[in-house]
């Protein structure tokens, strides 16, 4: 490491005895899970809490971090405890989805930090987070425990914010000393802020709180509700009181222009043109009630405006919008229809699907049958275990006959080769002077039928003519000698 890495004298701090948080009377405190005899009490300011759990929130794509301080205490009963007052977040440092590291830049700005704080508070720990990946402690994490915070009271804490989960993690007595997570923790804060200090430990403990999350609400300070009230003049309510007189009497008013007005277009109608006549007809689309109506407000709009056709073209309007009601309502209804054959399509489609699959299924299943009885009648006609089996045996046979027996097959079989081969050479000698013979035996033939028609004296055998052709008969194929 860097010699400007200072981490002050956290291996020979050594523990002193003060009285704990819980049996010390300005301390509000909370436990958060289930604390065990065997594990080390830690004691963590509610402040301290909110800002770990805050930078835990503040990302959650990569690890945080940051260190833990406060002192080391052993009470009067001899057992130890950690009080955690203070946390200083990791800048600097080296993080990624599954990992956290600190860096020569990370401890130098600790270093830093710490400069500002009272000489007794020190470094006790670190915390870090695992963004939904759960609560425990990697090889990198047990690196980092074991050659920074390797003093018997260093704890960790880790925070999942995805899961809401955290766990603080201490040394055991073991030899060799190992980390174990506690069962639960205590939250400190001052006694008079105790109400927030139970939703807090509350939510922690996930039990029912009045906030859905009291980490990102302000403390309820109980103020009851006020209604400011302003002092109002009798003037005031005066001007009030008229402005309503006024209303009632222009209601009033206007009531009876229009029931004098029906009244008047009953008893004396109201010359119009026949145009006006004409469009004030009543359609045979509309009801009697809505033509009642038409009437009447012909008349009022006559009678004001002297335009009666704007109650026509309202009429039309109406009819208009009617129709297009009509038209919209048909639209749906037949959107709805299309929907149900659609619908119908798609049952018919899957059922379909359904079926050819089942078919390819089956389809499948057959091939899979057949492949295993071809590959059982394949063993059963190759098997290399009884082909091996019977090579073996008829080894053994010839192994069993004795030596004497190997030499008479031996020279059976070649004399028998040999005799096969002998009367082969011969064969095929005896043809090829067959081959050769067979024109001077032509020949002999030819002349013999030849001597027959000659003199008895021309066919002496004695005669040195029949001895030379007797000789040249006798020597076909073979020829003389000329040197």
């Amino acid at each position: 490491m860097d010699e400007e890495i200072q981490l002050g004298e956290m291996a020979m701090a050594q523990p002193e005895t003060s009285l704990r948080p819980d049996q010390d009377a300005h301390f509000s405190t909370k436990i958060v899970g289930q604390t065990a005899s065997d594990d080390l009490a830690i004691f963590v300011d509610l402040d301290v809490q909110r800002d770990m759990e805050a930078h835990a929130l503040s990302n959650t794509n990569v690890e945080l971090g940051g260190v833990l301080m406060g002192r080391q205490f052993i009470d009067h009963a001899g057992k130890p405890f950690v009080i955690i007052s203070d946390c200083l977040r990791a800048t600097h440092f080296e993080a990624t989805k599954g990992t956290f590291k600190f860096t020569h830049e990370t401890w130098r700005e600790i270093t830093r930090q710490r400069e500002g704080f009272r000489p007794d508070l020190e470094m006790v720990g670190w915390y870090h987070t695992h963004p939904d990946w759960g609560v425990f402690l990697s090889g990198m994490d047990l690196f980092i425990c074991n050659n920074f915070f390797n003093r018997a009271l260093d704890v960790a804490l880790v925070i999942d914010p995805c899961k809401q989960e955290r766990g603080w993690f201490h040394w055991t007595d073991n030899s060799p000393p190992k980390k174990r997570q506690t069962s639960g923790f205590i939250l400190t804060t001052n006694r008079l802020r105790f109400e927030e200090l139970e939703q807090y430990a509350n939510f922690y403990n996930k039990e029912p709180v009045l906030n859905q999350d009291p980490r990102y609400s302000h403390p309820n300070t109980n103020l009851t509700p006020m209604v400011m009230m302003e002092n109002r003049r009798p003037i005031s309510e005066i001007s009030i009181a008229a402005m309503l007189v006024m209303q009632c009497i222009f209601f009033c008013f206007f009531a009876y222009t229009l029931w004098n007005n029906d009244h008047t277009s009953k008893v004396e109608p109201i010359p119009v043109t026949q145009a006006a006549a004409a469009n004030s007809q009543p359609d045979a689309t509309l009801s009697a009630k809505e033509n009642a109506y038409r009437e009447i407000l012909t008349a009022i709009v006559s009678h004001e405006t002297g335009y009666p056709q704007l109650v026509d073209q309202y009429t039309e309007l109406q009819i208009s919008q009617s129709q297009l009601q009509s038209s919209y309502q048909n639209q749906q209804l037949l959107i709805k229809n299309l929907n149900s054959k659609n619908s119908a399509y798609q049952i018919a489609l899957d059922q379909q699907q359904q079926a050819h699959t089942q078919k390819l299924a089956e389809i499948f299943k057959t091939h899979e049958k057949a492949k295993d009885e071809l590959e059982k009648r394949y063993q059963q006609s190759s098997n290399p275990a009884e082909e091996s089996k019977l090579l073996s045996s008829l080894m053994d046979r010839i192994n069993q006959i004795p030596a004497p027996w190997y030499w008479a097959i031996f020279g059976g079989t070649g004399l028998a080769t040999l005799a096969a081969g002998f009367f082969l050479n011969q064969s095929v000698r005896k043809k090829k002077l067959d081959d050769a013979l067979a024109p001077s035996r032509k020949h002999q033939r030819s002349e013999e039928s030849a001597n027959l028609t000659r003199p008895s004296h021309e066919t002496n055998p004695k005669s040195p003519a029949s001895s030379s052709n007797a000789s040249e008969m006798f020597f076909v194929g073979h020829p003389k000698n000329t040197h």
